[in-house]
C-alpha cells in the first residue's frame, strides 16, 4: 500500500543528492520517510508484537535484521570504492566519504549511530544518508517502549514536538535545527503514529470520504508542493519557504491515511506495490556509491552536478542503483525475510492473524 510512495521519496532523495541540490527535494522526502515509519512502527507494535517483554525483543530483533545487513553491505561497497578509486578523489565527491580513522568512527559506522545533536555533522559516514537512520533508530526504540501505545501519549508527544519547532523559531535557529536533530524528527514520527489511531475512527473516515480527496490527487499535490517550493528556493529565497516544509507533512499525512484506508496512487496490484517498495531502502543506501562509480567510469572523475554530463551520470546511476538494489534484495533481504517472518509468527499477540509483510 505504501511501496510506490516510499520508492518515490527515495528517488527524490537521489535527485537532490546527485543532480538538483535544492533542499525541498531532500528535506521533504526524509520527513515523509519519518512519517511513514511512525505509522508502520506503531502499527506493527500493536498488531504484530504487542507490548510484552518478548514482543518488544522480537520487534527489536526484526528491526535490526531489516536495517543492518543491507546497510553493512552498502558500507562495505563504499569502503571498496574508496580503496579502489583513491581517498582524495572520493573525498572531493562527498566530504563524509572516507575510511574510519578511530575506534569511535568504526563503531559509529558499524552501528549507524552518529552521536551528535546534528547527526549529519558526524564524519566519516560510509553511507552518507545513514545519519537519518540514527533518527529512525531512536524513535524505533521510543515506539517499542510505548511512546505511541495510547492516543493520550501521542497527544503529549505531538505537543512536545510542536513546542520544539516553535522554540527553534523563537530562538531564530536555522532550518537545520528543524530538520537534522533527533528532536526535529519527532514531529513527523508523532504525526505518523497518530495516524494509526485516526485510521480506526469512523468519523475521521467519513470526513475523508466527504472531502473527495483521493490518493492520486494527494500524491500529485505532494509532488507539486515539492516542485513549487524547490523553484521558490531559487527565485524567492527566505524564511517563509519553510511553509512548504510543513505543508509537506500535512499532505503526506493525508496521503498515508488515504493509502492505509485502501485507496491507491495508481491502479497496480498490491503485490506490485510491494515489489516497488522493496527498492526504497537499497536505493537510499546505494545511490551515492553508484553515482561515484558511474561518474568515475564515464568521465575519469568523481562528481555530481546539474549539467549535461551531470544528467548523463544521473540517468546512468539510476540503472546502476536499480541493479545494486536487486542484488541487495535477492542476496540479503529475501533470505533474511524468512527469519524475520518466523520471529513475527512466534511473537504476534494471541488471537490475531499476522498481517503480510509491511516493510
Amino acid at each position: 500500500m505504501l511501496g510506490l510512495l516510499r520508492t518515490t521519496l527515495a528517488l527524490m532523495v537521489v535527485t537532490f543528492h546527485l543532480l538538483i541540490e535544492l533542499s525541498p527535494l531532500g528535506t521533504y522526502s526524509v520527513f515523509g520517510f519519518y512519517l511513514i515509519s511512525g505509522y508502520l512502527m506503531t502499527l506493527i507494535m500493536h498488531d504484530n508484537y504487542g507490548y510484552t517483554r518478548s514482543g518488544r525483543l522480537a520487534f527489536a530483533a526484526n528491526r535490526l535484521l531489516r536495517l543492518y545487513p543491507s546497510y553493512w553491505l552498502a558500507a562495505l561497497g563504499s569502503a571498496a570504492l574508496i580503496i579502489g578509486i583513491g581517498p582524495a578523489t572520493v573525498l572531493r565527491y562527498h566530504d563524509s566519504l572516507f575510511l574510519p580513522q578511530s575506534l569511535k568512527d568504526y563503531l559509529s559506522n558499524a552501528s549507524m549511530l552518529f552521536p551528535a545533536w546534528l547527526p549529519n555533522s558526524v564524519d566519516p559516514r560510509l553511507v552518507p544518508p545513514a545519519w537519518a537512520l540514527t533518527v529512525e533508530l531512536f524513535f524505533y526504540v521510543a515506539i517499542g517502549l510505548g511512546i505511541s501505545k495510547h492516543p493520550r501519549r501521542i497527544k503529549v508527544w505531538l505537543l512536545l514536538s510542536v513546542a520544539y519547532v516553535i522554540g527553534t523559531y523563537l530562538l531564530e535557529a536555522p532550518l537545520r535545527q528543524r530538520y537534522a536533530p533527533i528532536a526535529a524528527g519527532s514531529l513527523p514520527f508523532a504525526v505518523g503514529s497518530a495516524l494509526y489511531f485516526l485510521a480506526k475512527e469512523p468519523r475521521v473516515y467519513q470526513l475523508y470520504v466527504r472531502s473527495r480527496l483521493r490518493a492520486r490527487h494527494l500524491f500529485m499535490a505532494l509532488l507539486a508542493n515539492c516542485l513549487l517550493w524547490t523553484v521558490l528556493t531559487v527565485t524567492h529565497p527566505g524564511l517563509y519557504l519553510e511553509i512548504g516544509f510543513y505543508l509537506n507533512i500535512g499532505i503526506c499525512a493525508l496521503l498515508v491515511y488515504s493509502l492505509v484506508k485502501g485507496d491507491k496512487i495508481a491502479a497496480i496490484p498490491a503485490a506490485a506495490d510491494k515489489v516497488i517498495g522493496d527498492f526504497a531502502y537499497p536505493v537510499y543506501l546505494w545511490h551515492w556509491q553508484a553515482g561515484l562509480a558511474v561518474s568515475y567510469l564515464l568521465y575519469g572523475e568523481a562528481f555530481h552536478e546539474l549539467s549535461g554530463r551531470g544528467a548523463i551520470v544521473f540517468l546512468s546511476t539510476l540503472l546502476v542503483v536499480a541493479v545494486l538494489s536487486l542484488m541487495t534484495i535477492y542476496l540479503v533481504d529475501i533470505p533474511i525475510q524468512r527469519l524475520r517472518t518466523r520471529i513475527r509468527a512466534m511473537n504476534r499477540p494471541a488471537g490475531r492473524d499476522m498481517p503480510r509483510r509491511l516493510r
